[in-house]
């Protein structure tokens, strides 16, 4: 039986967590941006907590990276080179992220549901 890299996790979530400050500070100010330009004069309580959870949704998709690279070393054996293409998932998933953060108050307060 093969032993497990305990490094190579420790390694992926260090990673990770570097990146994780740039991620929700680009998210942010896309964020804070885009409601700037709205100027919404019914911004209450609920958009605050609205907010609030984004961020925390965005933070959860984000340690899908993490856990993705970790079930890869643990479970798979490192059958999969993840560690490769890290910089891929992160440019790919902030601008897709941050693309529906930017425009997803346009939506919100120009056609409200």
């Amino acid at each position: 039986m093969k032993e497990i890299d305990f490094s190579s996790i420790n390694q992926t979530i260090n990673w990770w967590e570097r990146h994780r400050l740039s991620f929700n500070m680009i998210l942010g100010a896309l964020g804070t941006f885009s409601l700037l330009l709205i100027f919404s004069p019914c911004f209450g309580l609920l958009d605050c907590i609205g907010i609030l959870f984004w961020g925390f949704m965005a933070n959860v998709l984000y340690s899908l990276g993490i856990v993705l690279e970790i079930i890869n070393v643990y479970y798979l054996k490192s059958k999969f080179n993840f560690f490769q293409y890290r910089h891929l998932f992160i440019i790919f998933g902030t601008a897709a992220y941050g693309f529906v953060t930017f425009f997803y108050p346009f939506l919100y307060y120009m056609h409200p549901f």
